[in-house]
C-alpha cells in the first residue's frame, strides 16, 4: 500500500480542518471571548511544533510507522508501552468522533432520526473503506473530496462577508489578557493537532524521506482557513451569543441571504462537513486496525476492521448527551492528555532518544 505526498496532504488537511471549525469555537469563545483568532494563532504555532517534532521522528527511520519506530527507539517494552497509549487515543477518539457526527445531523437537519442508525450508516461506509484497499482507498477519497470541501467552506465565507460586523472583534487583548488566549487556543490546538498522525502515514509513501513539506503546507493551510473561518463566525454571531450555541460555524451559514433567494445552505455545508468527518474516520479506523494487527504480530489486519467496527458503534451508544460527547470528552481527555502527551511529548521523546541513539551507531 503506497500513497503520494499530495494525498497525505489531503488527508491531514481534511482531518484537521473539519472537526476543529465545528467542536473547537464555543469552548474556545468562553475562554479567550472575541479574541479567538488569536488563539486559534497561538494554536497554530503549537500545531508546526507537534509537525515538526513528528516529521523529523519519521526522517530517523524512513519506512518505519509509529508501531515499529517506537521498539526501534526505545526497545521492545518501552516502546509497546509507548503503543499502548496511541492505542488509547485510537480506541477512544472513533466512537466519539462518530457520536458528535451523529449529535450534529440530529441537532441541525434530522431530529426525528434515532442516533444509531445515523451511525450505522457512518460506520458502514468508513469500515468498508478502510477494509476494502486500506489506505489507498482512503487516500483517493481525500483527494477527490479534500477541494470539494476546501471550496465549500471559503464559497460559505465569501457568502458571510455581508454579515460580518468588526465591532464585534474588538477590543483587542483586553477583555481577555494572555493566560485567557492562551487557555482558549488549547481545544483548537488539541483538534489542530492531528498531524501526529503523519507517524503513521509517512511509511506508506512512495518516498517516506519527501513527505515533510506535505505534512507542513497540510498544517499550514489547516491554520489559516481555521483563523479565518472562527473569526468570521465571532464577528457575524458575537461573543454574547456564541458561547450559548454547540455549532456557531453551521449558526453562520444560516444566516447567509444572497439576492434575496439563495438562503439556508446549511444543510449543505452540514454534507460537505460530513465528507471530512468520514475521511478522518476512516483513517482512524485504518491505523487503528493495522496499528493493532502488528502491536499484537497478527498478519491480516482486515479482520479487525470488522471486528472493530461493531465495537466502535457500542461505544458510541455509550454518552448520555451531548456534553459529555464533546465537552467531556475533549476538556477531560483531549487536551489535558492527549494534546501534552501523544502529541508532543512522546515525539519529542522519541526524537531525543532517536538521535541519541542513532550518534551512538555512528
Amino acid at each position: 500500500m503506497k500513497v503520494t505526498g499530495l494525498q497525505v496532504f489531503w488527508m491531514i488537511l481534511i482531518m484537521e480542518v473539519g472537526m476543529t471549525l465545528v467542536m473547537t469555537l464555543t469552548p474556545g469563545v468562553q475562554a479567550a471571548k472575541q479574541d479567538l483568532w488569536i488563539a486559534i494563532l497561538v494554536a497554530g504555532l503549537i500545531t508546526l511544533l507537534i509537525t515538526f517534532l513528528v516529521t523529523n521522528v519519521t526522517l530517523l527511520y524512513p519506512g518505519q510507522n509509529l508501531i515499529e519506530l517506537s521498539q526501534t527507539i526505545l526497545g521492545k517494552w518501552l516502546g509497546k508501552a509507548v503503543i499502548v497509549i496511541y492505542l488509547v487515543q485510537w480506541y477512544t477518539i472513533i466512537p466519539i468522533v462518530l457520536r458528535q457526527f451523529a449529535d450534529v445531523i440530529n441537532i441541525m437537519i434530522m431530529p426525528e432520526t434515532p442516533k444509531w442508525a445515523i451511525m450505522l450508516i457512518m460506520i458502514l461506509l468508513f469500515s468498508y473503506a478502510a477494509y476494502s484497499n486500506g489506505i489507498v482507498t482512503i487516500s483517493r477519497c481525500s483527494e477527490i473530496l479534500g477541494p470539494i470541501i476546501i471550496l465549500m467552506v471559503i464559497l460559505v465565507l465569501l457568502s458571510s462577508v455581508n454579515n460580518i460586523r468588526l465591532t464585534n472583534l474588538l477590543p483587542v487583548y483586553a477583555d481577555s489578557g494572555a493566560l485567557n488566549i492562551i487557555r482558549g487556543s488549547l481545544p483548537s490546538a488539541s483538534y489542530l493537532g492531528h498531524s501526529v498522525e503523519y507517524l503513521m502515514l509517512a511509511a506508506f509513501l512512495y518516498q517516506p524521506r519527501k513527505g515533510t513539506p506535505y505534512a507542513y503546507w497540510a498544517t499550514i493551510g489547516s491554520i489559516l482557513v481555521v483563523t479565518v473561518a472562527l473569526a468570521m463566525a465571532i464577528a457575524t454571531i458575537g461573543i454574547n451569543l456564541t458561547p450559548t450555541l454547540w455549532y456557531p460555524f453551521f449558526e453562520m451559514t444560516r444566516k447567509i441571504s444572497l439576492f434575496g433567494f439563495v438562503e439556508n445552505l446549511d444543510p449543505l455545508t452540514i454534507v460537505t462537513w460530513v465528507a471530512s468527518v468520514f475521511i478522518k474516520l476512516a483513517v482512524y479506523m485504518f491505523i487503528t486496525a493495522y496499528g493493532t494487527a502488528q502491536f499484537l504480530g497478527i498478519r491480516k489486519w482486515r479482520p479487525l476492521v470488522i471486528i472493530l467496527a461493531p465495537i466502535m458503534l457500542w461505544f458510541a451508544l455509550i454518552p448520555r448527551n451531548v456534553t459529555e460527547a464533546t465537552t467531556n470528552y475533549l476538556m477531560n481527555y483531549w487536551v489535558p492528555f492527549v494534546l501534552p502527551v501523544n502529541m508532543i511529548g512522546l515525539p519529542l521523546l522519541l526524537l531525543i532518544v532517536g538521535k541519541l541513539r542513532l550518534r551512538a551507531q555512528a
